[in-house]
């Protein structure tokens, strides 16, 4: 099992295939630094500053709610500006905010306002870093490549999400949480620096950037498309309970099954080798199934898998049992994604990708942390089973939004404004 090689993502122009090379490196080495310092913040506010429980929920929530009110208009500024110099941008801002904070904690000068603005910061421009790669990638790859390079990526994620927090918690255990923000910072650095070495990639022209359609736009579209639509909602509902779950999952596996640290740490990451092999095995699904059976069937078959662990007893094999669905979770999702992404990639016209990555990244980061909230507050009212059982349930849900009648529109000019 390997990744997608080099000559794969050839697209057919002179130099092309070298400039997302370098981007999947630069790529690579953020996500590297971002597993690693994974929940750091939250630390952070609780080691340095003694933080409240209240103070650590507001940084999440903040951060998030926040960023997507600031990103809303950026994505006509990315549609309109050079996107290597976006990216480059976006890594150095992250760079600079993020060594902030060890820097101001060594002045003794850290404060609450300060991690709540970091996060602010950190979140808007890892969205407008995804939504200018997003347009990068589809100007430099052909649409034939375009799976395998969403799922070289999708690969990066899986196999950092995998083996980073185990890593960082180490490192958080030597060194505190300061040092692995620091190993964050200097992740940016690096890849802003590749960054520097990609090919520049015109600006579309967007016209009248700041009137409310423009501002809009990326919504728009999406809502008008008919294979756009119904993912989109689909997106929102499926992440939605995923969100839901996660924190749930936690208090069932360490408190109501009374498993150990350790143990809940191999839960955490053992499942996303099922995501790393899903991207592996993507290109060759859907040139088996095609794209609209392979979202079809694998959008329904990672939805059925939070139920069942509501019901998983106390004892040994609990554990066990845990990861290995959710195992089967992320290898359908492993699948599905890279697929999607590039489905919506060849669906959206040039002058409108970064503002579509935009819109669906600013409504994910918005409505999750609703459900997140709404579990936590089911969960308090009944017990942590009952609420992963209507986590669960509203995840086999989404299953009905998915596009399952007639053939998939990937016309962009009949639905482009």
């Amino acid at each position: 099992m390997s990744a997608p090689s080099a000559t794969e993502l050839t697209s057919g122009r002179g130099g092309l295939e070298r400039d997302f090379l370098r981007l999947w490196q630069s790529y690579t080495v953020s996500a590297v630094g971002s597993a690693l310092s994974v929940g750091a913040l939250p630390l952070i506010a609780i080691m340095v500053l003694d933080a409240s429980s209240l103070q650590v929920s507001l940084l999440a929530a903040i951060g998030a709610i926040s960023s997507a009110i600031i990103t809303l208009p950026l994505g006509n500024l990315v549609e309109r500006r050079e996107k290597r110099s976006t990216m480059v941008a976006a890594d150095l801002l992250q760079f600079t905010t993020l060594a902030s904070v060890p820097l101001a904690a060594t002045f003794g000068a850290l404060t609450y306002v300060h991690l709540c603005v970091v996060a602010v910061v950190q979140t808007s421009s890892t969205i407008v870093n995804g939504s200018a790669s997003q347009a990068y990638i589809k100007h430099v790859v052909a649409p034939a490549h375009r799976t395998s390079a969403n799922a070289r990526l999708d690969t990066v994620n899986w196999t950092t999400q995998s083996a980073g927090p185990p890593v960082g918690g180490a490192l958080i255990g030597v060194a505190g949480p300061l040092a692995t923000l620091t190993v964050n910072a200097v992740s940016f650095l690096a890849s802003a620096v590749l960054l520097r070495r990609l090919a520049p990639f015109p600006a579309d022209e967007v016209k009248d950037g700041k009137s409310r359609r423009e501002l809009l736009a990326g919504w728009t579209f999406i809502l008008r498309h008919h294979g756009l639509r119904p993912l989109y909602f689909n997106a929102m509902l499926f992440g939605g309970a995923i969100m839901w779950s996660s924190p749930i999952m936690a208090v069932l596996i360490l408190k109501d099954i009374g498993a150990t640290p350790l143990e809940y740490g191999i839960a955490l990451g053992v499942p996303c080798l099922g995501g790393l092999l899903g991207a592996t095995l993507s290109r060759k699904v859907v040139t088996l199934l095609g794209v609209q059976r392979a979202l079809l069937v694998f959008g329904v078959a990672r939805t059925v898998w939070i139920i069942p662990m509501a019901f998983v007893g106390a004892g040994p094999w609990a554990v066990p049992i845990i990861t290995s669905v959710d195992f089967c979770l992320l290898l359908c999702a492993g699948i599905f994604n890279p697929i999607f992404a590039t489905y919506r990639m060849n669906s959206t016209p040039d002058g409108l990708m970064a503002r579509v990555t935009t819109a669906w990244s600013v409504s994910s980061r918005t409505v999750q942390p609703l459900f997140i909230t709404l579990g936590g507050v089911i969960a308090t009212a009944s017990t942590s089973r009952w609420s992963l059982l209507m986590a669960g349930v509203l995840c086999l849900g989404s299953a009905v939004l998915l596009p399952c009648r007639g053939r998939l529109p990937d016309d962009v000019h009949k639905y482009a404004p």
